[in-house]
């Protein structure tokens, strides 16, 4: 049997090969790829190979040595047409087409046609992205469409839906839709689905057996067993995602109700069981935690913190002190408090020393840097990139990770070299980083996608660049309907201010149109998630 993938990276090359397999083409297995993943057919293709950006630079400047391109022409080309990409020439499109063994058609079959529609029948007044639809069926360029009362039919087909894509059919629709449209209503119905398909895993027990054990146990927590607690661990990922997808303000009240479920079994756990059960409270304490962090009530999320850390050294579970230790550093950064910051980190460094995890290992690396750089400490900060960046070169395919790390990958690593060249003065290099990083990061993981775009908005910004840095705002306001975080509400604010020096321009015209429509507020702020 197949392994079950641990990273969304290793699930594309397996779903790839498992195509090849089968005769599919390269051009079908892209097609497969954009339709399942929703990436455009620029990067599709590489996907479908399992090639990074720089795997295929390298392959280009062996082809065409007298033309040499790094990872950033790669990169800048993916994000095209969004406003920070740039337009592939169609030399360019041939040479990648050459590479990926397809018809240049192949690599542009995402982009609208604008020719004369047929006429359309008459429809309902009011539509948003199907979910009555199958999200993996159907040809591939074909668009999605939401009912607007999808909440209601969500209730019986919750064992036929995955979160993750229907999360990423909402998310393409407010990135497209006209935003003249008063879609508030309709994102707080949308919101309610969401919800309730998010915690259709923790409800989707293998049989009558496991509910009625599980419902034992909640009555009688000395009848916990094995099976119980290792349900209890699996559905712990489906809540990190709520908070990923949806923002804290939903996902705080489903981790507040576990963890309460949860410390009253530790207490009573068998001896053998009791450390696996420490390790769940304390997950779901650090989760509580991070959405205390993400609405602002930093006092309460330390709390939280500090309560993960104790229970995961009693649990004597040195990866997830590890973790929890960062939380803390990048709280504490975030607070203006860079040498706490510092002081969290090294203690996070020295633990994941003691582990053979590399994740664990970079991400203590990974906020030591931004700790160093708020701190001006510029030679350290570059030194735990470089730290980090031979950790994350460590996460190959296959890497055993734990699942709290199903975050953490090479997207984020370039996020934070974005964000410590932003503090550091080096605006181009920001570009070049968030560049990188935003192609890697998976879109329904809403709370990264946003703050990575920021750092290249504010790295617009400080190049002068106030067209892309204000189009750049406006694509974080969207996606802010569908999580709606004080955090992402807070960078959208910041941004603004910076730029009202520009505000008469046309830009900043444009983009105060659009966050009327929105209408985010929040104060600002300057870090990265």
């Amino acid at each position: 049997m197949t392994a079950k993938p641990r990273s969304r990276r290793q699930e594309q090359v397996q779903f790839a090969t498992e195509l090849r397999a089968t005769g599919k083409t390269w051009p079908e297995v892209a097609a497969a790829v954009r339709h399942r993943y929703r990436v455009n057919a620029r990067v599709a293709p590489r996907l479908a190979r399992g090639l990074s950006q720089r795997q295929v630079a390298e392959l280009w400047n062996q082809c065409w040595p007298d033309d040499p391109k790094s990872f950033k022409n790669i990169s800048t080309w993916e994000l095209w047409p969004s406003s920070t990409g740039h337009a592939p020439s169609l030399g360019t499109l041939d040479r990648l087409a050459q590479l990926y063994e397809c018809a240049v058609p192949d690599l542009l079959t995402d982009l609208p046609s604008h020719g004369h529609p047929p006429p359309l029948s008459p429809a309902p007044a009011a539509s948003v992205p199907a979910v009555g639809i199958d999200l993996l069926d159907g040809p591939a360029a074909e668009p999605l469409m939401l009912t607007p009362q999808p909440a209601g039919t969500l209730g019986h087909r919750l064992y036929d839906l995955r979160f993750e894509e229907l999360a990423q059919a909402l998310i393409m629709w407010v990135q497209q839709a006209n935003p003249g449209l008063d879609r508030r209503e309709l994102l707080l119905k949308i919101s309610t689905a969401l919800t309730v398909a998010a915690a259709a895993p923790l409800l989707d027990m293998a049989d009558a057996d496991e509910r009625g054990r599980v419902a034992a146990v909640l009555d009688d927590p000395g009848r916990l067993d094995l099976a119980t607690v290792a349900h209890a661990e699996r559905v712990l990922q489906h809540y990190r995602r709520q908070g990923d997808v949806l923002g804290p303000q939903i996902a705080l009240q489903t981790a507040l109700a576990q963890r309460h479920v949860i410390a009253d079994l530790v207490t009573s756990a068998p001896e053998a069981l009791r450390p696996r059960v420490l390790t769940v409270y304390a997950e779901l304490s650090q989760m509580v935690g991070w959405q205390l962090y993400n609405l602002g009530d930093y006092r309460a999320a330390q709390y939280c913190y500090d309560d993960a850390r104790t229970a995961a050294h009693d649990a004597e579970n040195t990866e997830f002190v590890t973790y929890v230790l960062c939380t803390m550093s990048q709280l504490a950064t975030w607070q203006n408090k860079p040498r706490v910051g510092i002081d969290h980190a090294i203690a996070a460094q020295t633990w994941a020393a003691q582990t053979d995890s590399p994740a664990a290992r970079g991400y203590a690396a990974d906020v030591a840097a931004r700790a160093f750089a708020a701190a001006h400490q510029d030679v350290k900060a570059h030194r735990a990139l470089e730290q980090e960046h031979a950790a994350v070169n460590g996460l190959t395919v296959g890497t055993p990770l734990a699942s709290w790390w199903y975050f953490y990958d090479e997207s984020f690593y370039w996020g934070t070299n974005a964000e410590c060249a932003l503090v550091l003065g080096t605006p181009e290099k920001a570009l070049a980083a968030a560049r990188t990083s935003l192609p890697m990061i998976d879109p329904t993981n809403v709370h990264n996608y946003a703050h990575t775009l920021a750092l290249q908005s504010q790295a617009h910004l400080q190049q002068g660049d106030i067209a892309e840095a204000s189009a750049i705002v406006g694509d974080i306001a969207r996606i802010s309907g569908v999580n709606p975080s004080p955090r992402i509400i807070q960078r959208i604010a910041g941004l603004r201010t910076a730029l009202t020096p520009w505000q008469r321009s046309r830009a900043v015209r444009k983009l105060d149109d659009l966050l009327t429509h929105y209408r985010p507020t929040g104060s600002s702020s300057t870090n990265k998630s």
